[in-house]
């Protein structure tokens, strides 16, 4: 019976036939989408299995290729690969992210990894083993990974050869192993089961592919014959419902939305035999609501005041428009008596009256209603409606006990119906809107429904308001951080560049100066890096209203990044801008209290003038960026202004450092070669490696102009590299050619002495090259070995257990501990040239070179005076007994050529 009635009419029948249809078209659907996803599954797994054997393989490449790699260099950071190899493929470490790629291949001397570790470390034959593979197929993979095993003794057994201190015959043996047919043939035994295993791995999912996309084309082509046939049930469907309506569906929406407008003034024309039909229902609707409207007045105005709402909504761009708009046509097209909103205030004590319209409006005067719930006021039509999320109907103002304090202002006013509704914004209620009428029990459902719409329409414009209002605030966050730094809330760099375009334009037009001035903070870094970043940001918080306070209103000052600023100073003179820079300066004289530290900062400004330093802004920073560090150099906490020798040195500096990077490859760097004497036999003993660079187009460059260069862009590491072996494979030759050996002296620069491997650096090249370590001697500076004295303690004695000698060079320009040098790992002092130049006629100089040889003496040192060019110095220091000497007097430093030439015919 219940089925029957289902089916009792022809657009039933029709609709669950289309349904039943559907229903089947989406089954059908799913499973063509399941079979194609089995496709892609396939292929997937295909794709996997693949990857599976290819990182089986790769790893074995891998393998070899660190273990010959190590043996024909001797790297450490090779057999740390090789090792870690083999961890991740039996499982011991993490498998990095995308291994199955050229991972090895990107992988740098620096130990840089091209990807991220990822947590998983599973061996990858168990990877093998989950993968499903079929039996055999598994059993080529092991045996491929278990040949690759057996492999690996005959590697490890060449590793151990080249351990230590290998001979060369080690070296050619443990290479043999790597290269002979054996070894051969056992990688052939890897790759031999690998692609066994493509073989049959390809077969098995190339025909689980094939089946997958076979059941899938099935499944499309009956895909497509549910498709035909929904789309005639469709059709179907779609006459059967214009039976039903009894016209078109445009029509019967047609007359929907004039009903729903309350337009009923042209009436709906029927067919016959459409009686029974929507549109004969709708007809008789029509007629059924235009009596009733006809006959109640008060809904039609409730109809006319929510239209004036809505528009009053679509004008209004905050609620400040909004509710008085609101409150003006409830009482003007609703028919109410009087009308007003109350809001919760800025407190949120209290429901404040914000908008009011109508008859009565002095008793809303200094209203307030509490939001406490346990306050009387709070227990009335607005409160409850407030607190219960929900609209409070009175329909007898008069006589209902919920309104009983209020029935004295009642009857003055008349009031014989009220109604609160609440007003919500983001789900909470904010605001109550409150109507009074003149008749009792004026709000039927009609009117109630009414009302509640028209508040849901206030809170959807209240929730919009709310949106625009947060994207304004937003977009105005937006601009701020476009334009200005988070951090200070200085203009930032994109602002700057908008001034200084005004600013130029401007000083073109009325030949006007511009004064630019960078400002550094001087060894900020020190303070982010021992107090924390944290700290660091107060500091430039506080020192950036310090700058401010400092400022003209015309000027601007920027934080251009870290602890950089820039300021731009409009129409100042010379004079002017020095007296500003000054004070700049004596901004940070008074220590800044950040938190519980005291710190004491000085800045650097460099300062470039518009236009005589720059026509733009680019060339103006960049000119008082070099004056800044030209203000560092001379001792920081100063200001310097630009000039043209600046910029010729700081264009000098970068051509000599680009070139820097190509003069190994060149063949531009030579060493020369200064002979030192005994100045008891008077032979040469020994000999100072100096370093020339002749450039093509710069012509020789003096070491004490290109080396500091060398130094700060980071190449002086591989030149420091290319002097130790260049000296000590001379060293090496005159000893094979049958010459007595003397000692090689090398000077270290201060990044090479704090590098951390450069024991081993050194050590490596005195094996390869074949020179005992007591024939090098390595020179630092006083300044070097006392930056850090505990390090260059560590690293000497490191030096020092390999036999390489160490001596201090430049010997009483610096300053050093005697508790240190005592410490430190060295034979010999080399006594400055500065005081050797005068020693012959000043007696300060005598004595400061007698007192450095006899206090060497003392501590079991060797000395050698250094730039010793006439007789009247040699004299002296024979008689002081200075061990060794060398300078112009004997010969300048020559090329190696030249060097073995005088070196066989000079004694003196």
């Amino acid at each position: 019976m219940i089925f029957s009635n289902y089916f009792s009419s022809p657009f039933t029948r029709t609709l669950w036939h289309t349904l039943a249809i559907l229903i089947l078209f989406i089954a059908t659907f799913i499973v063509y989408v399941d079979a194609e996803k089995r496709i892609n599954h396939a292929n997937h797994v295909r794709l996997s299995s693949f990857l599976l054997a290819d990182e089986l393989r790769q790893s074995s490449d891998d393998l070899t290729r660190m273990i010959r790699t190590y043996a024909a260099t001797g790297h450490p950071l090779y057999k740390e690969h090789y090792q870690e190899i083999l961890d991740i493929r039996n499982g011991k470490k993490p498998r990095p992210i995308n291994y199955e790629n050229i991972y090895w291949d990107l992988v740098t001397l620096d130990d840089l990894r091209p990807h991220p570790l990822s947590n998983q470390a599973l061996p990858l034959i168990e990877m093998m083993r989950q993968a499903g593979f079929s039996e055999a197929e598994f059993t080529k993979l092991s045996e491929a990974k278990n040949n690759s095993d057996a492999l690996t003794k005959t590697e490890f057994a060449s590793m151990a050869m080249i351990d230590g201190a290998p001979s060369e015959s080690d070296k050619k043996k443990a290479l043999t192993m790597l290269h002979n047919e054996a070894y051969h043939q056992a990688k052939i035994s890897i790759m031999r089961p690998i692609k066994e295993f493509y073989t049959l791995m390809n077969t098995r999912t190339t025909a689980a592919v094939h089946s997958a996309e076979k059941t899938a084309l099935i499944l499309r082509t009956l895909l497509v014959l549910i498709g035909i046939l929904l789309l005639t049930m469709l059709w179907r469907l779609h006459k059967t419902l214009q039976i039903t309506l009894g016209s078109s569906v445009d029509t019967v929406h047609t007359y929907i939305t004039r009903i729903g407008q309350g337009d009923f003034s042209i009436p709906i024309q029927l067919k016959k035999g459409n009686e029974n039909s929507i549109l004969g229902w709708l007809s008789e609707t029509q007629l059924k609501l235009k009596e009733l409207i006809a006959n109640n007045q008060r809904l039609r105005n409730l109809y006319s005041a929510l239209s004036q709402c809505n528009q009053a909504i679509i004008r209004s761009k905050n609620e400040e428009e909004l509710f008085p708009i609101i409150c003006r046509d409830a009482v003007y097209f609703g028919g109410m008596k009087m009308a007003w909103i109350g809001k919760v205030d800025d407190s949120r004590d209290y429901l404040k009256v914000v908008s009011l319209y109508g008859y009565g409006t002095d008793y809303l005067q200094n209203l307030a209603i509490s939001l406490n719930p346990s306050d009387p006021s709070a227990k009335g039509p607005t409160g409850l409606a407030f607190h219960e999320d929900r609209p409070i109907w009175c329909q007898d103002f008069q006589n209902d006990p919920m309104t009983a304090p209020w029935h004295h202002k009642g009857k003055e006013y008349a009031w014989g119906a009220s109604a609160a509704l609440p007003l919500r914004c983001n789900g909470k209620v904010i605001a109550v809107f409150n109507l009074y009428t003149e008749e009792v029990n004026a709000f039927d459902d009609a009117a109630r429904k009414l009302l509640e719409e028209m508040a849901m329409d206030i809170s959807y414009a209240l929730n919009s308001f709310a949106k625009e209002t947060a994207r304004e605030k937003a977009e105005q966050r937006i601009q701020y951080l476009a334009n200005y730094d988070e951090l200070t809330g200085l203009p930032n760099r994109a602002r700057l560049d908008g001034r200084i375009k005004d600013l130029l334009s401007l000083a073109k037009h009325n030949d006007i100066s511009i004064t630019v001035m960078f400002l550094d903070l001087d060894h900020f870094k020190d303070i982010n890096d021992t107090l924390g970043h944290s700290i660091g940001d107060s500091l430039l918080i506080e020192a950036s209203k310090r700058l401010k306070h400092i400022m003209r209103e015309e000027d601007t000052i920027a934080r251009f990044g870290g602890d950089e600023f820039i300021i731009l100073l409009p129409n100042i003179e010379l004079g002017e801008a020095s007296q500003i820079a000054q004070n700049l300066l004596n901004a940070f004289k008074e220590p800044f209290q950040i938190n519980e530290h005291e710190l004491t900062i000085s800045s650097s400004i460099g300062i470039a003038l518009y236009p005589d330093d720059g026509s733009d802004f680019e060339t103006l920073y960049k000119s008082a960026d070099t004056a800044m560090y030209r203000a560092k150099q001379e001792g920081r906490n100063s200001f310097c202004f630009f000039t043209t020798e600046m910029q010729q040195h700081s264009l000098r500096n970068l051509a000599l450092g680009n070139a820097l990077h190509h003069a190994l490859d060149r063949n531009q760097l030579q060493l020369h070669y200064q002979p030192q004497f005994s100045t008891q036999s008077g032979t040469i003993i020994g000999a100072e490696a100096l370093i020339r660079w002749n450039h093509p187009d710069f012509g020789n460059i003096s070491p004490t102009e290109f080396i500091p260069i060398a130094e700060e862009n980071g190449t002086i590491l591989s030149i420091g590299e290319w002097v130790l072996r260049t000296a000590a494979e001379a060293a090496k030759v005159w000893m094979e050619q049958g010459r007595s050996p003397i000692i090689i002296a090398v000077n270290l620069s201060a990044i090479q002495f704090r590098s951390p491997n450069l024991p081993a650096l050194v050590g490596t090249i005195l094996e390869e090259v074949g020179l005992p370590p007591e024939y090098l001697e390595l020179e630092l500076t006083e300044s070097i070995a006392m930056h850090d004295p505990q390090k260059a303690i560590n690293v000497m004695n490191e030096l020092h257990a390999k036999g390489i000698r160490m001596s201090i060079d430049d010997f009483g320009t610096g300053y050093s501990s005697l508790s240190y040098l005592k410490k430190f790992k060295i034979y010999k002092l080399k006594i400055d040239q500065s005081f050797v130049r005068d020693i012959s006629i000043d007696a300060e100089d005598k004595a400061i070179v007698s007192a450095i040889i006899s206090m060497a003496k003392s501590l079991g040192l060797q000395t050698i005076a250094e730039g010793v060019e006439t007789i009247a110095q040699l004299n002296y220091l024979r008689e002081q007994q200075c061990g060794e000497i060398q300078g112009y007097y004997f010969s300048k430093p020559l090329p190696k050529e030249e060097f073995e030439e005088f070196r066989d015919k000079y004694a003196f």
